[in-house]
């Protein structure tokens, strides 16, 4: 089951939950491309749906590992690190370089949350970086899957609603904002409860997470 797409067509499914897991246990990198393999697989898959609309949305999960995996990663230069508020900064610029965010400009007060949860992860040192930061960094990599996904809603309204309603869309953001929020930490406690437990499988296996 997916959470559907209020005021357009599509559902969110809730699998994308887990994206964020495949940045911390791999790396932003593995963890991007792993996500990019299961995306475009449950795409094409029976129950998937190999449409525009699915491959517009499709580097959503990408994203949200890339992300994930940049602010959790223990090796790499700071400057690598640094890629996560980047991207996080770079997508809320975005929101306010559109007309719908001029409009709406209270909307992405989450992702900015997220902007900053992300900075403070930049600046914490390695040792601290352990599974029990993966609600924050899920929840980082979850707001940069959403805004992506805002944006790229923004730019196809089209495809998802009818002309003539185009022009409600920032009263349709801001409505559904409450419902976005507690959407996202649903989804940032499934990541959390995947998450932690499996990187104290690792743990115990002697595997090391990140790259």
């Amino acid at each position: 089951p997916g959470i559907p797409i209020i005021g357009g067509k599509g559902r969110i499914n809730l699998a994308a939950s887990i994206a964020p897991v495949f940045g911390i246990a791999l790396g932003p990198w593995k963890g991007a491309l792993a996500a990019l393999v299961g995306a475009s697989i449950a795409l094409v898959l029976p129950s998937g749906t190999p449409t525009p609309i699915g491959l517009l949305f499709l580097p959503a999960p990408v994203i949200s590992s890339l992300v994930a995996g940049l602010a959790s990663s223990r090796g790499g230069s700071p400057y690598r690190r640094a890629a996560a508020p980047c991207i996080l900064g770079a997508l809320v610029a975005g929101w306010y370089a559109t007309w719908v965010g001029r409009a709406a400009p209270l909307y992405p007060v989450p992702h900015i949350v997220a902007l900053a949860l992300a900075l403070a992860l930049w600046k914490l040192p390695k040792k601290a970086r352990t599974e029990y930061l993966v609600p924050l960094v899920s929840y980082c990599g979850l707001m940069a899957d959403h805004m992506y996904g805002n944006l790229a809603f923004i730019q196809f309204a089209g495809l998802f609603m009818p002309v003539e309603s185009i022009p409600g869309l920032p009263a349709l953001f801001m409505a559904v904002l409450p419902i976005s929020v507690a959407e996202r930490l649903l989804m940032t406690a499934i990541a959390s409860l995947v998450g932690v437990s499996l990187l104290k499988a690792m743990r115990v296996l002697g595997i090391e997470a990140g790259a």
